[in-house]
């Protein structure tokens, strides 16, 4: 469902110069794992595209973006509309990249320049960002019981992409929040997984 041959044509074109530039840029920047350079498409770009059925409302906040996965990639799709009816999602979207990582925002930057790509992106700490998202975004940023932190702070809604040690990462989450969630097989990797978490409560609030 998410491989990238089945997109139209635009969105191939741009997914394919964010593909060049991520290798360009890669020589000088740590953007992503070296190696998972052979594997861009599937381990980054359809990775990210997975999340499309799990976004809620129209405004998406992606922290800790660093090479644009899932945030930038999202944005790329953001404004397809009738593309985005096929996976429920009925109205288009805005996407807001953060990052303190100046030099990754640049790269991020550079890439919404050549592709024209609609998407707001912030070089800053996550916790200066200000005003309410309906979506919460992350990959590889932080542990659980942060990012449900920085999701019950901005949207009280996130969706993460994670590893095997879910589980684990619920526990320790816990402690510190009550929270629904449900979580979902990666269909780009086997030992992945999609949370999404909602209904946030701190523990000292109940």
């Amino acid at each position: 469902m998410f491989h990238v041959e089945r997109f139209p044509e635009q969105i191939k074109n741009n997914l394919k110069i964010y593909e060049n530039l991520l290798l360009k840029w890669q020589k000088a920047i740590n953007l992503v794992s070296r190696g998972t350079l052979k594997d861009i498409r599937t381990r980054h770009i359809e990775d990210s595209l997975q999340l499309i059925p799990f976004l809620r409302g129209r405004r998406i906040l992606d922290i800790g973006s660093g090479g644009g996965f899932p945030g930038t990639v999202l944005a790329m799709v953001s404004q397809e509309s009738e593309f985005l009816k096929q996976f429920g999602i009925e109205e288009s979207f805005s996407v807001t990249c953060v990052d303190s990582d100046q030099r990754k925002m640049m790269f991020l930057s550079e890439v919404a320049r050549q592709t024209g790509t609609k998407v707001e992106i912030i070089s800053d700490r996550v916790e200066n960002i200000e005003g309410k998202f309906d979506t919460l975004t992350a990959r590889g940023f932080a542990e659980l019981k942060i990012l449900i932190g920085f999701a019950k702070k901005y949207s009280n809604y996130g969706v993460f992409l994670k590893g095997r040690k879910i589980e684990q990462e619920i526990e320790d989450a816990s402690k510190n929040f009550r929270f629904d969630y449900e979580i979902f097989d990666s269909v780009t990797d086997k030992s992945g997984r999609i949370i999404t978490v909602y209904n946030i409560e701190n523990v000292e609030n109940i």
